[in-house]
C-alpha cells in the first residue's frame, strides 16, 4: 500500500536526542497548517496502550463522507513546536547554521498525525508530514523512540535516528518507514514516538524547530478483516480505515489516490479527515486544490 513515489533520503547518522524544552515565543498546541501537494523524489522513511480488541465499535457512514473514529484518547501525543517567530532577531546570532539559515519567520512544520496515538496495520508504515516553504538541500532528524512504560519517567535510546538530507516543495511529504531503515519492523501492540526536527544551534536544543507524534501497530479486528473482504476498492478502504480507527492506513491509502490519479474525491476525504483531527491549515491546501 506504500506506493507513494518516496523521496530521496542521504542518510547519517546524528549522535544526540532531542530537547522537549519549550521554544521562546512560540505555541505548542495544535495551531496547524496548510499548502501545496507535493512529494520529494527519492534522495534515499503516550497515551495508554489499546489493543484492537479494545477499539469501539464504529458507526458506518455514507461513501462519501469519511469519519475517523478514535478509540479511549488518553493523553494527547502530538505536539509542534515549529512556529519559529522566535528566530526573529537571531539571525545573526552565531551557531544558528544549516536549514535553519533558510526558514521564515511564519515557517512551520507538521506531522500528519491525530492528537492521540494513531494506529496502522502496517510493520513499515508510510508517515506522512507538511511544510509550509520549499527547503533546499535541508537536514532534517528522524527519530523514533519506545513510549515508556507508565511506571518510566524516561525514553531509553532511539530505536532509529538518523539525518534526512532533502530537498523539497512547500506542502505533504511522504516518508516511507522501510527507506528510513529497511530492516526495521514495528512491533504489535507497541506505542512509538516519532519526531522530526531540524536544528538551528547544535549548542542550543531549545532553539530546534520540532513536529512529534506516535504510532501503534495493530492487529485488525476480526469486524474490519471481513469488511476489507467485502469491499475490494481501493478509496472504500480509505473510509473503512478511518471508521475503525486505523488512522494511518486511511491516511495512506487516500493519499496514494491522489498521488497516481489526482482524485477529487478522495482529496476531499483527506481534507475531511485533516480537519477532524485539528489539521485545517494542511486540510486547506486539499481545498485549494479542489476549487482549481
Amino acid at each position: 500500500m506504500n506506493n507513494i513515489k518516496a523521496m530521496r533520503f542521504n542518510l547519517a547518522g546524528l549522535a544526540l536526542g532531542i530537547s522537549m524544552v519549550g521554544f521562546g515565543g512560540c505555541q505548542h498546541a495544535p495551531v496547524d497548517s496548510q499548502n501545496p501537494e507535493t512529494y520529494a523524489e527519492k534522495k534515499l522513511t503516550p497515551a495508554p496502550m489499546v489493543s484492537a480488541a479494545d477499539e469501539v465499535t464504529p458507526t458506518m457512514v455514507a461513501v462519501d463522507e469519511i469519519k475517523y473514529q478514535a478509540t479511549e484518547p488518553g493523553k494527547m501525543t502530538r505536539e509542534f513546536k515549529s512556529n519559529v517567530r522566535g528566530l526573529r532577531g537571531l539571525r545573526g546570532l552565531r551557531g544558528l547554521r544549516g536549514t535553519c539559515q533558510q526558514v521564515k519567520d511564519d515557517f512551520a512544520l507538521r506531522l500528519l498525525v491525530p492528537k492521540y496515538t494513531g494506529k496502522t496495520l502496517d510493520a513499515q508504515p508510510t508517515l506522512y508530514w507538511w511544510v509550509s516553504q520549499s527547503l533546499s538541500d535541508a537536514d532534517l532528524t528522524f527519530i523514533l523512540n519506545k513510549v515508556p512504560d507508565a511506571d518510566d519517567f524516561e525514553f531509553s535510546d532511539p530505536v532509529i535516528e538518523k539525518t534526512l538530507n532533502m530537498s523539497v516543495a512547500a506542502g505533504i511529504q511522504a516518508l516511507p518507514l522501510s527507506q528510513v531503515q529497511s530492516d526495521f519492523r514495528l512491533e504489535k501492540g507497541v506505542e512509538y514516538q516519532w519526531n522530526l526536527l531540524i536544528t538551528c544551534d547544535p549548542d542550543s536544543p531549545s532553539l530546534d524547530i520540532k513536529a512529534t507524534g506516535t504510532i501503534m501497530r495493530v492487529a485488525p479486528t476480526a469486524q474490519l478483516s471481513a469488511a476489507i473482504e467485502e469491499n475490494t476498492e481501493e478509496e472504500r478502504l480509505a473510509f473503512l480505515y478511518a471508521q475503525h480507527g486505523i488512522w494511518y492506513n486511511a491516511l495512506d491509502t487516500l493519499s496514494a489516490k491522489i498521488q497516481n490519479a489526482q482524485n477529487q474525491q478522495s482529496r476531499k476525504a483527506r481534507a475531511d479527515l485533516l480537519e477532524q483531527v485539528g489539521l485545517p491549515e494542511v486540510a486547506a491546501n486539499d481545498k485549494r486544490q479542489l476549487e482549481l
